[in-house]
């Protein structure tokens, strides 16, 4: 494998180089365009991650274009689509046959007739193809069969939940089980059913073999869905939970296979890999006349509860990388593409996307590999990471340096250069997150070396304390520096400079505004130590032992990184013979004690003449970019426009305010608040016409801060839009639970984000618009919106005393159906039919009790509410008081 990886590693950089090369001189290629056939037999989730690979890797090679078709499980259709790519003059065809004979004939014509042909996947029953690559189901069956086999200590009852009648697959998979099961003359396959690889035939199948009063404990389904339905089925009937699930697929997305494992939904699983990367490998090998394997067989592992854990660590990590790497390709692509030179930017963060795709795909193949424990995760981890970082140094250099061309360019406009400053901040964060992860690579690895020098400690110390004042002084942070003078010593000047600055950063970090920095060094005796002392938030006790592992990050103080800060100030302790200690309590502040000997000795030690250091670039660099990001918020947050509606930017990141500032600043009065105490203060006092928020912030986070402006009578109209890196659904769903009108995650396209507020803004104007006796819109709805707007509030009137009224009855009336009448409403007025029909009825009960003697209980039966008690409640939740106060 490692030859391989080797191999595509140096085909990449080729690539890109030539490419970027051609590029600049403005050549047209004169390669050959070859268009691609892909028949998909059916669409998921593991089909549509097969495309997103095929797709990606095509980027790298420019002349395939690729044309997707699915057949939805339909023989007939995946025929027809077949003839139609052919007819459109595909050069090869890649096809996963639904059935292993029902499209056998159009497949041999298209072989037939000189176009190459890859059985991916699944296989029919003609020898007519060119190659075949896919997973060794007949070797998966096996394996899965020694598991259970193996598990059920030689004795058991399964139940067997086959694929797709006639699909290669299940036909192989069934193969290798029985095969396996035969040797055990106790274990005994009680049933056998085909479903059609789907959840809902999955718990058919149950249903129908649980009729037959079977009894079993075991089930083996040929795809994860198809067993997590026969586990549904089985809870359905109460029956004990006590029986082995084993499915094959692993997917690592929520609800996925591995999930499934780690919540003890499955107890087993089996990875079906995709390898879209190597599919389109194998498909351009072809076309171009290169050699090849006919028969290509992907490796891949079984998932349990032993290494299902540090598998879906990985998983993470990969996501993690992947969203780092997009952010960044968005913001280059966003706002260089009007320069000569877009193509190559554009390029460049595909490339990017293409290199983190197959390092993340060669990481997660390793791990599932070796099944590793946890402290094989974390070397796997770092040789991800460590892949990664070299890769991205070339990327990084050709990003970084032309935008530092380009900022000094005088025909740029002002909103132009600021978010290219934007940009060189965070290519420098980027490429000093690499730095450092080489250098703990190196440690690992035992290469590490130390280039000793003679240098004082104080003058240095003096030096770096400079780094970080802008940063102090943001946070109103008070940094003090305790040094002796002429504090001599030997060492590597680099590496005790680093060790500093990550202490000081952490420091700076998790201290509070208006807390204090202490950075002193003094001798003792043949020893100096160096002391970082802060009043931050402090590390729980729990926590303390695990501070200086690597990747560690504390549960409840976590501001990103990669984890290995820390790890590195320990280990370039150790490197000079010394050692370092750290005492904190929670609310008080931390304190790190570095010990080292004034002359330091160890392994693989060179001497220098004099000491080495980047300090004064980094100073400059650092102060530059933390005051030029001040100043682009500072002048991006234009003088208040009456005329122009108002918006809120709270986010605890200098460089998103400043982003979103430059974007919607030309159209909106924008504010901003770094954290959300600032922001809940400002948009009581200012009342904006729509707030963006960011989730992860210290202190109140997003949806705390959506839930406090939603249920203050004040804030409560404002649309919220959450933006945030957070991508799951439980997450996005906890983000419209908190209330949030809108959820766009991050990296995100600013058309998207600018048509989102409007939308957002516009529907408000409706909203007023609708309910408003007093006042004018300032944008009124078009003449068919009014008109349908005030005949549903006609039906609403005419029905209110009716407590059986609602959204059907309401539909029916105006020949609409109920998902049509919801969709225009929503549209509208941006509430649901229910909403206003509530609100129409409370008002006028707010109406009746002011100006007639009925009771609350009568009004209540009068504006159709079936329930006195429920009225007060909705009363009470509308206008903040109950009926009572209002009847006079």
């Amino acid at each position: 494998m490692k030859p391989i990886l080797k191999y595509k590693n140096k085909m990449s950089r080729v690539l890109f180089i030539a490419l970027i090369t051609m590029t600049f001189f403005s050549c047209k290629s004169n390669h050959k365009k070859y268009t691609i056939g892909v028949s998909q037999c059916s669409v998921d989730i593991w089909r549509e991650k097969l495309i997103d690979e095929l797709t990606l890797s095509s980027y790298a090679y420019g002349n395939i274009e690729l044309k997707v078709v699915s057949s939805k499980d339909d023989d007939r259709l995946q025929m027809q689509q077949i003839n139609q790519l052919m007819s459109e003059g595909i050069d090869l065809l890649i096809v996963s046959p639904n059935q292993i004979n029902t499209i056998s004939s159009v497949v041999d014509s298209v072989y037939d007739s000189g176009i190459p042909v890859i059985l991916f996947d699944r296989k029919t029953n003609s020898d007519k193809y060119t190659a075949f690559m896919g997973a060794d189901n007949y070797g998966i069956g096996k394996v899965m069969g020694e598991y259970a086999a193996s598990s059920m200590k030689g004795q058991g009852r399964i139940v067997e939940i086959m694929g797709l009648s006639g699909s290669s697959p299940a036909i192989e998979r069934q193969r290798g089980f029985d095969d396996i099961v035969k040797k055990f003359p106790n274990i005994e396959i009680v049933a056998a059913r085909n479903g059609d690889w789907t959840e809902k035939s999955g718990e058919e199948v149950m249903e129908e073999i649980l009729k037959e009063g079977v009894s079993f404990n075991c089930v083996f389904a040929h795809n994860d869905r198809m067993a997590n339905g026969a586990r549904t089925s089985i809870k359905k009937k109460g029956l004990r939970d006590s029986i082995m699930y084993i499915g094959i697929d692993a997917l690592s997305n929520d609800g996925g296979g591995m999930q499934k494992v780690m919540n003890g939904e499955l107890t087993a699983t089996y990875i079906y890999p995709t390898r879209g990367d190597l599919l389109m490998q194998l498909a351009v090998n072809i076309l171009n006349g290169k050699p090849f394997q006919r028969d290509n067989y992907l490796k891949t592992s079984i998932v349990t509860d032993e290494n299902v854990e540090a598998l879906l660590m990985q998983a993470d990590e990969m996501k993690y990388q992947r969203s780092r790497i997009l952010d960044l390709q968005g913001k280059i692509n966003q706002y260089l593409a009007q320069y000569s030179h877009q193509q190559v930017y554009a390029f460049l963060a595909g490339i990017i996307i293409l290199l983190s795709l197959i390092y993340l795909i060669t990481a997660y193949r390793n791990a599932v590999k070796k099944r590793m424990l946890m402290e094989e995760s974390f070397n796997s981890k770092l040789n991800f990471f460590t892949n990664i970082s070299h890769e991205l140094r070339t990327p990084l250099t050709l990003i970084g340096d032309p935008v530092e061309d380009m900022i000094d360019d005088e025909n740029l406009t002002v909103k132009q250069r600021n978010v290219l400053q934007i940009v060189r901040r965070n290519v420098n964060i980027l490429m000093r997150l690499v730095n450092e992860i080489l250098d703990f690579r190196k440690i690992q690895s035992g290469k590490m070396t130390m280039t000793l020098s003679d240098f004082d400690l104080d003058t240095y110390m003096r030096q770096w304390i400079t780094v970080f004042e802008a940063s102090a002084e943001k946070k109103k942070v008070k940094l003090n520096l305790d040094v002796d003078d002429k504090l001599s010593v030997r060492a590597d000047v680099y590496k005790v400079e680093r060790i500093c600055y990550n202490l000081l950063s952490n420091a700076i970090k998790y201290t509070k505004e208006g807390g204090t920095v202490n950075f002193s060094a003094h001798k003792e005796g043949e020893n100096y130590r160096i002391q970082v002392a802060d009043t931050g938030v402090g590390i729980p006790k729990g926590e303390l032992p695990q501070i200086f592992d690597k990747f560690f990050q504390a549960e409840k103080h976590t501001h990103g990184g990669t984890g290995l800060g820390l790890a590195i100030v320990k280990a370039f302790v150790e490197l000079h013979k010394g050692k370092v200690e750290v005492e904190s309590e929670e609310g008080k502040g931390t304190t790190f004690t570095v010990t080292m000997p004034l002359i330091a000795i160890g392994d693989n030690v060179v001497v220098a003449p004099d000491a080495r250091t980047e300090t004064e670039e980094t100073a400059e660099t650092s102060s530059a970019s933390e005051l030029s990001t001040k100043v682009i918020v500072d002048n991006m947050t234009a003088a208040d426009n009456s005329e122009k509606m108002s918006i809120l930017i709270v986010d605890d990141n200098i460089d998103i305010r400043a982003y979103i500032m430059a974007i919607a600043g030309e159209y909106y009065n924008v504010s901003q608040a770094e954290n959300g105490e600032k922001g809940l203060s400002m948009a009581f006092k200012e009342v904006p016409d729509l707030i963006i928020c960011d989730i992860m912030m210290p202190g109140i986070d997003g949806l705390e801060f959506c839930k406090k402006i939603k249920e203050d009578m004040i804030t409560c109209h404002i649309p919220v839009i959450l933006l945030t890196a957070r991508t799951l659904d439980e997450q996005r769903a906890e983000g419209y639970e908190s209330g949030a009108d809108a959820y766009i995650t991050k990296p995100f396209n600013s058309k998207v984000l600018l048509v989102r507020i409007k939308n957002l803004i516009d529907n408000r104007k409706r909203l007023k618009y609708v309910y408003s006796n007093t006042e004018k819109p300032v944008e009124e709805p078009s003449d068919n919106d009014a008109a349908f707007l005030a005949n549903f509030k006609k039906i609403i009137n005419k029905h209110l005393a009716d407590s059986e009224f609602n959204v059907e009855t309401a539909s029916a009336e105006m020949g609409l159906s109920r998902v049509q009448l919801y969709r225009k409403v929503k549209a509208l007025t941006g509430s649901t039919p229910v909403e206003i029909i509530k609100i129409t009825r409370l008002k006028q009960a707010e109406v009746m009790l002011r100006t007639s003697e009925k009771t609350v209980a009568e009004v209540a039966y009068l504006v159709g509410f079936s329930s006195p008690s429920y009225f007060s409640k909705c009363y009470k939740e509308y206008f903040g008081k109950l009926p009572g106060a209002a009847h006079k």
